[in-house]
């Protein structure tokens, strides 16, 4: 085949596949729009008035927002280690020096860390060995934290999410950190960036107010940590449960060990920590959800203590 005839062939290939993506980003695109519309719906259904979901004002996020400069953080923030490290750099403030914010990895992966946020446009480096923060940074990582677990139900579950819910029309807050929707399953998570220690029963009891206002149909309590959660959140989870008259006290039962720091609590909740991989632990969840009898039903959440 002469050379020009097969440049022009490579050319039409190309067209027609640009053509197709393009294609596909739209379809994608109004796929994305109806489940985040079913997912409002059933928060209306519920008589949840939003007025706020997806804030950006809170976010420790790249300034470039780009879809590839967002994927390349995402990635980087499923690690455990990069979380550990961006809360230090939050902590220090500016400037800072490597050597101040590697608690918890070495030297040599905080300086890829730290290349990988320069690179994002959220630190520079200035002289020596300091560094400074481009932008006023966060108070903390928990706003960015509920980004990060919406994009995880987005990305690797193809749910719809909305993070940082605010609503009316609720008699505990009306503050949701993650809402989803599976399989005409409403789906919500509370996400806790706090090492257990510091996790109090006040923080459950809110929870279990929360699940009372927005009946989901499966419910996730998320600590982002590795350390052992059986010790102090679980306990906490089943004294709540306890007193919280549940109609049929043979249903509250205790806590259900289902996987490496993994409990299920009846009727669909589930806490989870980040040891190994949150998208992994959520798989472990989804899997006991849709094998065993809370996902072969619309379980409803029990009527807590009248407010006193």
């Amino acid at each position: 085949m002469p050379a020009k005839t097969l440049e022009k062939s490579l050319n039409e290939l190309k067209n027609k596949i640009d053509e197709l993506n393009v294609r596909l980003g739209r379809v994608e695109a109004r796929q994305v729009v109806q489940g985040l519309s079913e997912l409002k719906g059933m928060l209306r259904r519920r008589g949840l008035d939003i007025f706020r979901f997806n804030p950006q004002g809170h976010l420790f996020l790249p300034s470039f927002r780009t879809e590839e400069a967002q994927t390349r953080f995402y990635d980087l923030f499923k690690k455990y280690s990069f979380r550990l490290f961006l809360r230090e750099v939050l902590s220090r403030g500016s400037p800072f020096r490597v050597a101040d914010v590697v608690r918890y990895s070495s030297l040599k992966t905080g300086r890829k860390y730290l290349r990988a946020l320069t690179e994002s446009g959220l630190v520079e480096y200035l002289a020596g060995e300091d560094y400074r923060l481009l932008e006023l940074p966060p108070v903390s990582l928990g706003p960015t934290l509920e980004w990060f677990m919406a994009e995880v139900f987005r990305k690797e579950f193809s749910c719809p999410a909305l993070y940082g819910l605010r609503c009316k029309g609720t008699r505990c807050g009306g503050d949701f950190d993650v809402v989803s929707a599976m399989e005409s399953r409403l789906i919500y998570m509370e996400v806790k960036s706090s090492p257990p220690k510091n996790i109090e029963g006040v923080e459950v009891h809110e929870f279990f107010g929360r699940l009372e206002d927005l009946q989901p149909h499966l419910a996730f309590f998320f600590v982002d940590t590795e350390l052992r959660l059986k010790d102090k959140i679980v306990p906490l989870f089943e004294a709540e449960r306890d007193a919280a008259g549940y109609p049929n006290p043979a249903d509250a039962g205790r806590a259900e060990k289902i996987g490496d720091e993994i409990f299920f609590l009846k009727p669909a909740l589930y806490l989870l920590g980040s040891k190994r991989s949150i998208a992994g632990n959520l798989e472990v969840c989804f899997r006991h959800f849709f094998t065993s009898s809370p996902g072969k039903a619309f379980p409803f959440w029990p009527p807590q203590r009248s407010a006193e």
